[in-house]
């Protein structure tokens, strides 16, 4: 499960894309994210910028402000769960899973969209600085 914020600008996403690249024979150059609203099943298409790949982690940029000048925007102005599929293309334009230059599925999962959320408190701990050594 990922947890990222609606309606705001410049996020990463941290998934483990490159393992899909053992599925197919073909070679893939870009992603195509696919969001659905999992109660009233709004689809959203949106093509992630690639910040950082390696063999284990792949980091995307997207954003869910509509106004960011970030290429990957779409608008998640309300939270709620959304899950979402991960194609592997050969597009930087495509939107359409089902279009001949979509190599296939690699990833599945779910993203939670909540609005400014702390989900845990830093707590402020008191270290004294009395030092005790027992020999």
């Amino acid at each position: 499960m990922n947890y990222r914020q609606s309606n705001t600008a410049s996020q990463t996403l941290l998934l483990s894309l490159k393992e899909g690249s053992l599925l197919f024979s073909t070679t893939y150059t870009d992603y195509l994210l696919v969001l659905q609203n999992e109660l009233t099943s709004e689809l959203l298409y949106v093509i992630p910028t690639i910040i950082t790949e390696n063999e284990r982690i792949t980091t995307l940029g997207i954003s869910t402000n509509a106004n960011d000048p970030l290429n990957a925007s779409i608008l998640v102005n309300h939270g709620g769960r959304w899950n979402y599929i991960v194609y592997g293309q050969n597009s930087n334009t495509n939107l359409d899973p089902a279009d001949a230059v979509v190599v296939g599925e690699i990833e599945r999962g779910f993203i939670e969209f909540s609005s400014l959320i702390n989900y845990y408190d830093q707590p402020t701990l008191t270290i004294p600085s009395d030092i005790e050594y027992n020999a």
